[in-house]
């Protein structure tokens, strides 16, 4: 049995019991935080730096896709967040598959417990689909309110930035061609910078009941969608300790002292290196 071969039925397991079925929506956003006020920095600091770059900008642009997403937010492996089973204890533990020293025999056992697990899983997933495609639903309903009532302060920001970017780019030619000051420019982009934040932070503000309704009717259906977690969680434990009883009971006294290691929550394979 190879080591590739093993390694990739140890790591498929683990995916198998810890993954559950996610709520694939369309595009995600960087942030999850629609709550957080946009950050003034040191207006001197700003002005210096709008003379020579758009950096400031481009930082207020991130912020405000930040306090307002337009879609949800990423989770770590680029689809949207949403509610996963805890993992307790050995579930999300690698299993001691690579250093027991297992026959193909024994291999062609495990992978037809790991396909019985697969398939009591999705079937204990299946009773709740159609709850789980309703919640689905209202999450993606939320997000399209939310993103029209938003939608005017939106094209206002859009149109704010056009206007200071033009702005700054007009005090940059003066400062190059000679017309103006680096001291006077830094005076004008000083008054041009908070008339700006301050006109942007209206608009955000102003986009704060919108996000309140979509943070509220998030978290209602966040709790209804544990709930239905909490519900089948007991059955997908069950599951997994029978795929666990099924794989004690095809192994040796020598395999089944290090399967046991393995349950009190040690590493038997660390410092072993896969056995052949």
């Amino acid at each position: 049995m190879t080591v590739s071969r093993i390694r990739s039925l140890w790591l498929g397991t683990t995916a198998i019991v810890a993954g559950v079925i996610p709520f694939f929506l369309t595009g995600c956003s960087s942030s999850g935080d629609s709550a957080i006020n946009p950050t003034l920095s040191n207006s001197d600091d700003v002005a210096a730096t709008l003379l020579v770059s758009n950096h400031p900008i481009e930082q207020w642009q991130k912020e405000d896709s930040d306090v307002l997403p337009m879609n949800p937010p990423c989770g770590p492996n680029g689809d949207s967040d949403s509610l996963r089973p805890p993992g307790k204890g050995n579930r999300m533990r690698p299993l001691p598959l690579p250093c027991l020293g297992l026959t193909p025999e024994q291999m062609a056992q495990i992978h037809q417990f790991q396909a019985q697990l697969d398939s009591a899983n999705h079937a204990v997933m299946a009773s709740i689909e159609g709850q789980l495609d309703t919640l689905r639903q209202q999450e993606q309903a939320a997000w399209e309110t939310y993103r029209q009532a938003t939608a005017s302060q939106r094209e206002q920001l859009i149109a704010l930035y056009r206007q200071f970017r033009a702005q700054v780019d007009s005090i940059r030619k003066l400062v190059r061609s000679g017309g103006m000051s680096r001291d006077d420019a830094r005076a004008a982009l000083r008054q041009l910078a908070q008339d700006f934040r301050n006109a942007r932070k209206a608009i955000i503000d102003s986009t704060a009941e919108a996000r309140a309704q979509l943070k509220a009717a998030l978290e209602r259906i966040a709790q209804a969608r544990k709930a239905l977690m909490d519900q089948i969680q007991p059955q997908l434990d069950a599951n997994y300790q029978q795929f666990l009883n099924n794989i004690a009971s095809i192994l040796t006294p020598e395999q089944l002292a290090i399967w046991q290691d393995w349950l009190a929550g040690k590493d038997p394979c660390k410092g072993r290196g896969p056995r052949r």
